[in-house]
């Protein structure tokens, strides 16, 4: 049954940022925040649902003991897709796997599915097993699947049993997304509260002022409105009409204290709880999106040999796709046509999308816009499968920065907003995009990078958004400054775990060989139901928090089969109709080759100085001089209106300077109406130029497989801010694009001297990386 709300309120909750209402505090309109407010939703999320959930109690029950280092057993287990000689993946996926073992009590009996987490701790009202959440139900169903299909034995669950528990998974599904208290459009609220044995809906996070003064009348109930305030129990914004709901020490049944003294008698105390304590549906699309190419994955398992002419596979492959269908509407009420990107999510509740209050008092709509970014390939899919416009890809605008190594080489990577791995690597690498050489080239660049960063800094792990063991902080803010977009200070002592799943689907060697280094250190993260989530190496001390998602998404990427899944979902014969697997294809389509200084282009400069700025244009060359020159800028621009592509290319800059030159930004501005108009975030590089004196240098830079590249109309090369002025003498003697393919050659260093293979500081080894060689540190 249902909590009545003074039952609910009578606990104490921890004080922790409220996010059911989709929203982030003080945000701006601005670019730089319209990211990071999308990020203040995902990364509180879990610890606001944690504070709701407080209100319950614990779940019934206690943990399963745990031990703190365990031996991999391989009798016992076994792992086809894993080389016999990578012992220790092995022995971490064999851990990460006891995490699904039915003596860890880790998933719901009534429902079958996972809880959120490991964590179940009262004193600090902190409850992961109280609820779950979307990502976590996806990444079960798939590795029930693996493990029905055979691509993975464990002692503790045979084939028939993970299929069985998979099926009840699947029945729980279908249920819930019928169910309105549930679903809006098909689509789950984000968050399952499980702990009364019927699953229910988040509570609100906000509240409105005029239901209270409905109910009471207007004198009474703004006085109720005010003294709530006055209490911290509702925090009024802009015109006061609406407030955030703070569910702190002070909140609930026993604390109508202070200024709501007068009116603790039982009748108001118990309605002013009614309209505080709702429950709402509140959908998010980057977690329906992961739930749904969950899905996928999982219909793709069960389409094995081993298991596809099972009826009980062959019927949850029909639940699931119609669970898929039955998603339409939701997804369609989240595509913003004028925008043409989806919504961050919607309170169906209220029937009003998430977002923030901007500057002025209005709100501001979320929206996904930002390539490197979690959801990029769960968007995509959702796209494709749904048959949305390829805006929703299109309009995704991307940052690139420079990253050198320790031996001095230099690579360019894809910026995530956080600098966290998580952001480029996701959950998981799926939708072939190991297999797209422009995709495959840059996914090496970041677990490249990664392996530096983390060999520089002695971190076990990478840092990527997680549970920091700062209290029950759960952060974004964990990452690599270096490639990071946002300019605040990040947590660089906080390794995890959970990525390096996906980045051994990218460089299985390299993986193998960092978890042989930092063995030592991981054996004290291990525990008879899976790894912790990570290490401080500052206090040298365990991460003692442990998500599903995290530890599964692990699981799955060591396994490495979850791209076979979606390409057999994509083959298969009810889809082959529907194209999906061809339009999967465009996305990832390279453009031609494009000359961009000598082909057909206008090349121009200006600055922002007085001095005279002097331009040459040659056959093979654009020369600009000044002796105070100040914010240069040099456009190359497209003759043809419909622009070139430049997706999946590498784009080279070959130049001389007499001077470095930095920061440099360069722009790849799409045809049509410009990002201030159409509030899509620009795509930009940022690089430097080096003092070459009468040698030449090139910059090579691998850009994504992506629609938002197919319609480049110029490429626009900016200097500054630099208002007091500076000498320029700068030649461009090329500036084009190549289509990166399977053949082309991997560079240790993407600055090279244009008249050598590359410079004399990158003597690095070229070892094994998946399919190819590409250079990485040990």
């Amino acid at each position: 049954m249902t909590a009545s709300p003074s039952e609910a309120a009578k606990s104490r909750p921890m004080d922790s940022i409220d996010i059911t209402t989709g929203r982030a505090p003080e945000q701006a309109e601005d670019e730089a925040n319209r990211p990071r407010a999308r990020r203040a939703v995902a990364c509180a999320a879990v610890l606001a649902v944690v504070s709701m959930l407080g209100l319950l109690g614990p779940a019934a029950g206690t943990p399963a003991d745990e031990s703190d280092r365990l031996k991999p057993d391989e009798a016992s287990f076994r792992f086809p897709t894993v080389p016999p000689e990578h012992e220790h993946v092995r022995a971490l996926l064999d851990n990460a796997l006891r995490y699904v073992d039915p003596a860890a009590g880790l998933f719901d009996k009534v429902s079958g599915y996972p809880v959120e987490g490991w964590n179940q701790d009262p004193e600090r009202q902190f409850f992961l097993r109280s609820f779950t959440q979307l990502t976590a139900i996806g990444h079960s169903m798939e590795l029930l699947a693996c493990l029905a299909a055979g691509e993975a034995e464990v002692p503790f669950l045979s084939r028939e049993e993970a299929l069985t528990r998979l099926a009840k998974l699947v029945a729980s599904l279908r249920q819930d997304q019928r169910d309105p208290k549930l679903s809006a459009g098909g689509l789950l609220v984000n968050f399952l509260d499980l702990n009364s044995g019927q699953r229910q809906s988040p509570l609100t996070g906000s509240a409105d002022r005029e239901p209270f003064l409905a109910a009471f009348g207007p004198e009474k109930g703004q006085a109720i409105w005010a003294a709530l305030a006055a209490e911290g129990w509702i925090t009024p914004r802009g015109d006061g009409r609406e407030a955030d709901i703070t569910r702190g020490e002070r909140y609930g049944y026993d604390h109508f204290d202070g200024d709501l003294a007068p009116f603790r008698d039982e009748t108001t105390r118990q309605r002013i709880l009614t309209l505080l304590d709702r429950r709402v549906v509140l959908v998010v699309f980057g977690d329906n999106a992961n739930l749904s190419a969950s899905a996928a994955k999982t219909i793709g398992a069960l389409l094995h040999s081993s298991v596809k002419d099972d009826p009980v596979a062959a019927k949850i492959r029909r639940e699931l796709e119609c669970f898929l269908d039955d998603q339409a509407p939701g997804y369609a009420r989240l595509y913003d046509a004028q925008v043409g990107q989806f919504y961050f999510g919607w309170d169906a509740t209220r029937d009003r999308l998430f977002g923030w209050e901007g500057l002025q008092g209005q709100w501001v709509t979320g929206h996904m816009d930002y390539l490197v970014n979690e959801f990029r390939a769960p968007a995509t899919f959702v796209t494709l499968r749904f048959g949305l416009p390829l805006a929703t890809i299109e309009h995704l605008g991307f940052k690139m920065k420079s990253y050198r190594l320790r031996d001095g080489c230099e690579l360019h990577a894809l910026a995530p907003w956080e600098g966290s791995s998580f952001q480029v690597l996701g959950l998981g690498l799926w939708l072939t995009e190991p297999d797209r050489p422009s995709w495959r080239r840059l996914l090496r660049n970041v677990v490249a990078i990664e392996l530096d960063y983390a060999k520089r800094h002695g971190l076990p792990g990478f840092l990527s958004e997680s549970y920091t063991g700062r209290g029950v902080q759960y952060t974004g803010d964990v990452g690599i400054p270096e490639i990071a977009v946002s300019l605040s200070p990040r947590i660089t002592d906080i390794a995890s775990l959970y990525t390096l799943g996906p980045a051994y689907t990218v460089a299985p060697e390299a993986i193998e060989r960092f978890l042989a280094a930092n063995w030592p250190v991981l054996q004290q993260l291990l525990t008879d139901h899976g790894p912790w989530e990570g290490y401080n190496v500052s206090t040298r001390e365990v991460i003692r928090f442990q998500t599903t998602a995290h530890t599964l998404g692990l699981a799955l990427g060591l396994l490495g089969t979850t791209s076979d899944h979606m390409e057999r979902y994509l083959a298969a014969a009810g889809l082959a109709a529907a194209g999906l697997a061809a339009a999967l294809d465009r996305v990832f389509a390279p453009g031609p080759p494009a000359d961009l200084l000598s082909g057909p282009t206008q090349v121009f400069a200006w600055h922002a100085g007085q001095s005279d700025l002097r331009t040459t244009r040659a056959a093979e060359s654009f020369r600009v001089q000044g002796d105070r020159v100040a914010n240069l800028g040099v456009a190359f621009v497209w003759n043809r209106p419909e622009g070139v592509s430049l997706s999946g290319g590498l784009l080279r800059l070959r130049y001389r300077s007499a001077i470095p030159l930095g920061p440099v930004v360069l722009d790849l501005k799409p045809a049509g109406p410009t990002p201030e108009v159409t509030r899509i975030i620009p795509t930009q590089i940022f690089t430097y130029l080096a003092k070459t004196g009468d040698r030449q240098e090139e910059l090579r830079f691998p850009l994504p497989a992506t629609p938002g590249l197919a319609r480049i109309k110029e490429v626009v090369l900016s200097l500054g801010p630099e208002p007091s002025g500076r000498p320029i003498d700068l030649t461009v003697t090329c500036l084009d694009s190549t289509p990166i393919l399977p053949q082309t050659a991997l560079e240790p260093s993407e600055r090279v001297q244009a008249d050598s293979d590359g410079p004399p500081c990158c003597p690095r080894p070229r070892v094994a990386l998946g399919a190819r060689n590409y250079p990485v540190q040990p």
